[in-house]
């Protein structure tokens, strides 16, 4: 769930109600506070104040919240802009900005009927390694690469002398999109070389993700195991096909049929056989853990499972 750098101060923060007057206000608070913002560490929902040179210093553990740019700062942008420099940008740009799923929202994401003219038109200025590619050659490559936006099937719309096609999708506003570049060209391989590092000290990277809403459920899994795989490179995951966040992770998927788990993509297990992967490893292990609340939000069952 992409929460902005507002909503997170009003909500969480200050535990206020969101809207641009109080995020206004409670944002000269925190600049009261002198060289301070708020960042997160696991969980957008839990904010911290940390001071700018520690969040320099260390962004991979203190990560900045999405903010949304002034006209001065967009035209500022186009002059000096970001680009998608390689294929693998240009996917996670396309994916992070075309939701066929809800991302619940509303401040960054809105439903649209989109068709692929229109996809194609909302990136190509943003990159050169892409601009020889046709809107037919861009369709083609976007199915030989799966971006997720394909989940959604195609409408037809019919009207006097057309026959549109066009999928239905939460589509990321034009505000946040120049940040959303910056972050995939800056924050993300930073991210990337830290766990590079991990495993270059001998580190199995295992990713984990959780979901227990039955809507949506195994394509919300299939992304989480997509990004765990491509953005946080992990060696293998699993996940729990249902469970909540504050039960105890040891009985999690104790009477999960394993079944469930063949519908899902480049899965290798449950919660159980990571429990069981991680007594038997003895390599030292980077869990990365992928969900609305994190790997847990019940502290004590979370200190134990770590001892």
């Amino acid at each position: 769930m992409n929460i902005t750098r507002d909503q997170a101060i009003c909500r969480f923060f200050f535990c206020e109600d969101y809207s641009k007057e109080n995020a206004a206000r409670l944002s000269k608070k925190i600049e009261e506070f002198g060289s301070f913002d708020v960042c997160y560490e696991n969980d957008p929902k839990r904010p911290v104040m940390v001071h700018l040179s520690v969040n320099r210093n260390d962004p991979t553990t203190f990560k900045r919240y999405l903010t949304e740019e002034s006209a001065v700062d967009l035209e500022e942008a186009i002059e000096a802009k970001s680009e998608l420099v390689s294929e693998r940008q240009v996917i996670t740009f396309l994916n992070e900005v075309n939701k066929p799923a809800d991302p619940q929202n509303e401040a960054v994401y809105c439903l649209q009927e989109v068709d692929t003219k229109e996809i194609y038109e909302s990136f190509i200025s943003k990159t050169e390694c892409m601009n020889k590619k046709s809107e037919v050659a861009f369709a083609t490559w976007c199915s030989k690469t799966k971006v997720s936006y394909l989940g959604e099937p195609f409408t037809r719309k019919r009207s006097t002398g057309s026959n549109k096609r066009y999928r239905r999708l939460y589509v990321m506003k034009n505000e946040f999109r120049e940040n959303a570049v910056k972050s995939i060209i800056t924050s993300i391989p930073r991210y990337q070389n830290y766990i590079s590092s991990l495993k270059k000290q001998g580190c199995t990277i295992i990713g984990y993700a959780g979901h227990n809403n039955e809507e949506y459920r195994k394509r919300l899994l299939n992304s989480m195991v997509q990004c765990l795989k491509e953005r946080s490179l992990c060696d293998a995951v699993s996940v729990s096909w249902s469970c909540s966040a504050a039960s105890n992770i040891a009985s999690r998927d104790m009477n999960v049929n394993p079944e469930l788990l063949t519908d899902l993509i480049g899965v290798e297990g449950d919660t159980q056989s990571m429990i069981s992967y991680i007594n038997s490893s003895v390599t030292d292990i980077c869990l990365v853990a992928i969900d609305f609340a994190g790997l847990s939000t019940n502290v004590g069952d979370l200190q134990n499972f770590f001892k």
